[in-house]
């Protein structure tokens, strides 16, 4: 089997992986135009609509994808091929049952989904029954086949997967745009939809099978009991996590839907558009990493290295982080007037709340790969359901009980990530992944906060102050504020980066951190 250093696997994962986001962001940015211009906002809004409630059909998925890609770190350091072969075949007949739980579920939920809809959905149209279960049919399709991209993952070769899902999901835009022009059809949109998620499916399961032919030699093979204990212990971990998950991220467009209506998800949703397209192209650089990460915390380096490694780790991701948050606060209206004009551009609290969360649940993201890549999940199983009800409760008070909308939706998910996230998975990778200090990370982590607070605050203000709509404006101001971001993270990090750590720069991390 080719091996790959960490450090070349990292480097081609993740520069392959946000080249090909960046396109596809692109191209998802001119669909997205297309779709609006050609069906409206209201059936934007229902799309989204589709893709929350389908959210939660996925509970059944429990974080499997996860834990397998852990359970596979080890044999492929060994290259054990027997236990690999028959981690995928239990992984394949996993997701058989998954696909079967996700189809009877959206059976059982289609006559529900008309009721979720503020205002009734006679003005669309169309028979939403159908529509939906083109939509399931998308969903239930993403469960077959799929699970051997997990092997290249956990194998160091992310970029193949990568490149098959963009590669098919630009040519199934394209296709959706010109059928939208020439057909003007929701139905047609989602059929397309689906077929190019099952071809996509069949063809990284060929490359797959060409590249580890041993797992059809091996297909009887058993799981260890090793294996199968580890998932035993962590059942109930991904279980609360996957549960946890699904209520924070799954409830924002169902709660605007219920009590405002489907034109205000879909002006949401176009800035969860430019959000989702941003953490895209900064997961594919943060994310693609993880197998590698995984692959060091299984070897027997020792412990300084491997805390070294997850402080610069954290200290890149977090300053990607903040400086594409800052520059979406920036830059985000100016870009929805040129977009989709001036009614869709939001005000300044919501701008600043919207803003905020994606700064906040940015700074997660390392942290987060860490309990992934370490496997951390039974030290976390009580932590989701803690961070859903916080994040549910005040959700749906302030949007029930005031006129903030979308933005007391978003003031229940910031206020769950900094009462309960960031002091609970910071435990939980320092303490039983890492196993070193954490009050020191706390004081790094606490201050990165700070500051990205103060300097979205900053910008937003200044956006609302000086026109920031206006294309001249909106880069003059994105220029000045991106600068004095980094400026004072640099100072920030002088401050409070931990004095016994090895000193590095950006650059100097590049070349120093070893296979």
């Amino acid at each position: 089997m080719n091996k790959l250093t960490r450090t070349k696997a990292a480097t081609i994962n993740s520069s392959v992986a946000s080249s090909a986001q960046l396109l596809q962001l692109i191209m998802q940015f001119f669909s997205r135009s297309v779709f609006i211009n050609v069906l409206g906002s209201q059936f934007l809004g229902l799309n989204g609509l589709f893709l929350n409630i389908l959210g939660y059909l996925n509970f059944a998925e429990l974080g499997l994808g996860a834990a397998i890609t852990f359970s596979l770190f080890d044999p492929l350091l060994k290259d054990d091929r027997v236990q690999i072969a028959a981690i995928m075949n239990l992984f394949k007949k996993w997701y058989r049952y998954i696909a079967l739980f996700v189809l009877i579920g959206g059976l059982i939920l289609t006559p529900f989904v008309p009721h979720l809809i503020n205002g009734g959905v006679s003005s669309l149209n169309i028979n939403v029954y159908i529509a939906f279960l083109l939509a399931l049919s998308n969903t239930v399709l993403s469960y077959l086949l799929t699970y051997k991209r997990t092997l290249l993952i956990a194998d160091q070769k992310g970029y193949i997967n990568t490149l098959n899902t963009v590669g098919y999901n630009i040519a199934g835009q394209l296709l959706q745009i010109a059928t939208l022009y020439i057909f003007k059809s929701f139905y047609l949109y989602l059929i397309i939809q689906s077929t190019i998620m099952f071809m996509s499916n069949y063809h990284v399961s060929r490359v797959v099978d060409r590249l580890y032919p041993y797992l059809q030699e091996y297909d009887q093979a058993k799981v260890s009991d090793k294996v199968i204990g580890y998932m035993k212990k962590n059942i109930s971990g991904m279980l609360s996590a996957k549960m946890g998950g699904i209520i924070v991220n799954g409830t924002d467009n169902l709660l605007l839907s219920y009590y405002i209506g489907l034109t205000s998800v879909a002006m949401y949703s176009n800035y969860t558009m430019i959000i989702t397209g941003l953490t895209q192209v900064m997961a594919q650089l943060i994310s693609a990493v993880t197998s590698s990460i995984g692959n060091l915390g299984a070897s027997e380096e020792d412990t300084y290295k491997k805390e070294n490694v997850f402080y610069k780790y954290f200290y890149i991701s977090s300053l990607l982080s903040i400086l594409v948050a800052v520059g979406f606060s920036a830059f985000s209206s100016t870009f929805v007037k040129l977009w989709l004009g001036h009614k869709m551009v939001y005000s300044f609290i919501p701008l600043l709340i919207i803003s905020l969360n994606f700064a906040f649940q940015s700074l997660r993201q390392s942290i987060i790969n860490y309990t992934n890549a370490y496997g951390l999940y039974w030290y976390a199983r009580w932590k989701p359901i803690f961070e859903s009800l916080v994040n549910l409760a005040i959700s749906w008070s302030l949007v029930k009980y005031t006129n903030l909308g979308i933005s007391g939706v978003l003031i229940g998910t910031i206020a769950s990530n900094l009462f309960v996230n960031v002091f609970w998975e910071s435990w939980i990778v320092l303490r039983y992944g890492l196993k070193t200090k954490i009050k020191r990370f706390l004081l790094l982590y606490i201050s990165y906060i700070i500051h990205s607070s103060v300097m979205i605050f900053v910008t937003v203000y200044c956006v609302q102050a000086f026109s920031g709509e206006n294309l001249i404006n909106g880069i003059v101001i994105s220029i000045i504020a991106e600068s004095i971001t980094f400026i004072s993270f640099i100072i920030i990090n002088k401050l409070f980066y931990p004095k016994d750590l090895e000193p590095f720069s950006i650059i100097s991390i590049l070349r120093n951190i070893k296979s």
